[in-house]
């Protein structure tokens, strides 16, 4: 990805309106000695908060960009040839595959990778590709686990990285109602009624011999209430130009086989040119559970690859029941 990619993607970014409302809230507590509604009014003194946390937010988002902006694994394409057409069916791998654990700064490093991130137990949970609404964010809250403090930036050394350190400021943490704990976890911040939450999932420092030992972590099988995908273009456009599909005997086939999938370590696919691949052979599945979380993953048709989230790893799917799920799209 190149500079200009990531200025069409920071164009396209629409604050969020919880962080937005988070920032208001604390540059009001900070104005108190400030003369900043002075001839402004209520009003006049709202869009001035609303504006500066609106730039809070871009320039937050600015910043985690840049400094991801090494970061080999980035799956954030905005833009691909379609006359590319990489070699990815011929990747050679061994039965089993390692994601690293996640290796803490020695020192301070400007250019280190930053991304929403909790240290729970030792180990670093990551934002998530599975969303989840307010309201059942607080049915599936379940015991709180601690509070997160503000403790790491991109100046953080491995000393900063203590227990509930986090890159998102202060939430309580809590386990998810039906998920082990030491795979996900929720942040979740209640304010004068208005709910915000986000899954955060420890995805590193893990094998992974078959889709099961990750896959199976998000208990899709004999789960899923209803499903939708969209195409590249959509998904790259942020069109949200979905189609509904049945949740019937072929989507179950597909789980199964993705639960049986082979992993491909993500660095050898990367190398490969996986995201390069021609638009029309890539598509985003949604599959909304009956626990109403909704996980994302992505498909790729040259190899029958699978992927979820930022883990380093693929799942290429029995080519016969890709084919006919891709089919069915």
């Amino acid at each position: 990805m190149n500079r200009k990619d990531y200025k069409r993607l920071i164009d396209q970014i629409e604050p969020d309106e919880g962080l937005e409302q988070q920032i208001i809230q604390k540059l009001r507590a900070a104005s108190g000695n400030m003369n900043i509604n002075k001839g402004r009014g209520r009003s006049g003194m709202n869009q001035w908060l609303k504006r500066a946390a609106g730039l809070a937010v871009i320039a937050c988002l600015g910043l985690v960009i840049a400094l991801t902006w090494n970061h080999k694994s980035q799956t954030m394409v905005t833009s691909v040839d379609p006359g590319l057409s990489p070699n990815v069916n011929k990747i050679d791998d061994p039965q089993s595959v390692t994601i690293p654990k996640i290796e803490l700064p020695k020192e301070s490093n400007v250019s280190a990778d930053m991304i929403g991130l909790i240290v729970y137990k030792g180990n670093v949970y990551t934002q998530t590709s599975t969303s989840i609404t307010p309201e059942i964010a607080k049915q599936l809250r379940g015991d709180q686990l601690g509070r997160t403090t503000s403790g790491i930036d991109e100046w953080s050394s491995a000393s900063d990285y203590t227990e509930m350190a986090s890159t998102i400021g202060e939430m309580d943490v809590f386990s998810v109602k039906g998920y082990d704990p030491d795979f996900r976890i929720m942040s979740y911040l209640e304010i004068d009624g208005q709910i915000y939450a986000e899954l955060y999932e420890h995805l590193n420092g893990i094998t992974i011999t078959k889709g099961e030992d990750l896959i199976g972590k998000l208990n899709l099988k004999d789960h899923v209430e209803s499903v939708k995908w969209q195409d590249f273009n959509s998904w790259n456009n942020s069109e949200m130009k979905f189609k509904e599909l049945q949740a019937d005997q072929g989507l179950q086939q597909f789980i199964s086989a993705l639960y049986e999938a082979k992993p491909v370590a993500g660095d050898k696919l990367y190398e490969a040119g996986i995201y390069e691949t021609a638009p029309e052979n890539q598509k985003f599945l949604y599959l909304k559970l009956q626990d109403h979380t909704e996980v994302q993953l992505r498909l790729f048709k040259d190899g029958n690859y699978v992927s979820y989230g930022i883990a380093s790893v693929f799942f290429q799917v029995d080519s016969a029941v890709f084919d006919a799920f891709w089919e069915q799209m």
